[in-house]
């Protein structure tokens, strides 16, 4: 029997906490083991769909997935391949998608409206031919705000991640969000926080800087020490990376990767069959 693949939401109410670089990043590792991703845009920046180099015009993106009728838009029409990336995929948005909060706020239950579409609940597919059955794992970039977007991202994710700068913007944030987390835990049961990220941490020679770490322990005492996930380190490397469609890895600088494979190892229980294809972390690299 086919076995579902894993939705996971990096989750931010605030912008500028590495969502996007983590979700594009995570994807590209799994995929690069050979894992077929399927990335969702939520968000109406559409930053994913831009640094995925998708152009949406020639297919339905997720405003439309959001507010058709799987009869009149069936799931697989809105996923796009992903040019020159092997094993990924992309269901797009553009600044329209804006207009689906409005279609959300209608729903008594929107909360719950993308989870459903992704698992295709009543429509009439053998599950064997479900997208859920065809790809290893599926990562949504939600909106950084308080909005139906962002709820119906949240209730669609079996794992959230939150990522959050190491700084004061980056705590409270972190607070925000994971307030929201636990306001949403009982409508959303199958949704597990499985860590914490901190993002753009800053070190001087061999040492973080005090903000840096200062931020980190509040982080911790916030969330706990066993939701700490390896901080994602400042660095322009990301940056070419995302331009140039590639990992840190690629580029010479695979330490830079480490959080992200952390996180990676985190989801190895609910990847199936797939895990087998994830190589043994190696702690001692970081």
């Amino acid at each position: 029997m086919p076995k579902q693949a894993p939705t996971l939401v990096p989750l931010a109410l605030a912008g500028g906490q590495g969502k996007t670089t983590i979700a594009l990043m995570t994807g590209r590792i799994l995929a690069s083991y050979g894992i077929p991703v399927l990335f969702v845009d939520a968000d109406p920046q559409a930053s994913l769909t831009a640094f995925l180099g998708v152009d949406p015009e020639d297919r339905p993106t997720l405003l439309e997935v959001l507010t058709r009728s799987p009869d009149k838009l069936p799931l697989f029409k809105a996923i796009h391949a992903v040019p020159e990336s092997e094993n990924i995929f992309l269901i797009p948005s553009t600044d329209e998608l804006e207009n689906a909060n409005h279609s959300l706020a209608a729903s008594p239950s929107s909360i719950n409206v993308l989870r459903n579409r992704i698992q295709q609940v009543g429509e009439q597919v053998k599950k064997e031919e479900k997208i859920t059955s065809n790809f290893g794992i599926i990562i949504i970039d939600p909106p950084p705000e308080r909005s139906h977007l962002a709820l119906t991202s949240l209730g669609s994710g079996d794992c959230w991640v939150i990522c959050a700068e190491a700084n004061i913007k980056g705590v409270q944030s972190l607070k925000r969000t994971k307030g929201l987390i636990e306001t949403c835990q009982s409508m959303v049961p199958a949704g597990e926080l499985i860590g914490t990220i901190p993002f753009r941490a800053k070190w001087t020679g061999l040492n973080p800087t005090k903000v840096t770490r200062t931020n980190i322990e509040v982080m911790e005492v916030l969330v706990g020490k066993d939701l700490m996930l390896p901080h994602v380190l400042e660095s322009d490397i990301y940056k070419r990376a995302i331009d140039e469609q590639t990992l840190p890895g690629t580029l010479g600088y695979e330490h830079l990767e480490f959080p992200l494979r952390s996180l990676i190892e985190r989801m190895r229980p609910s990847l199936g069959k797939y895990a087998k294809s994830i190589p043994v972390l190696n702690t001692e690299e970081n």
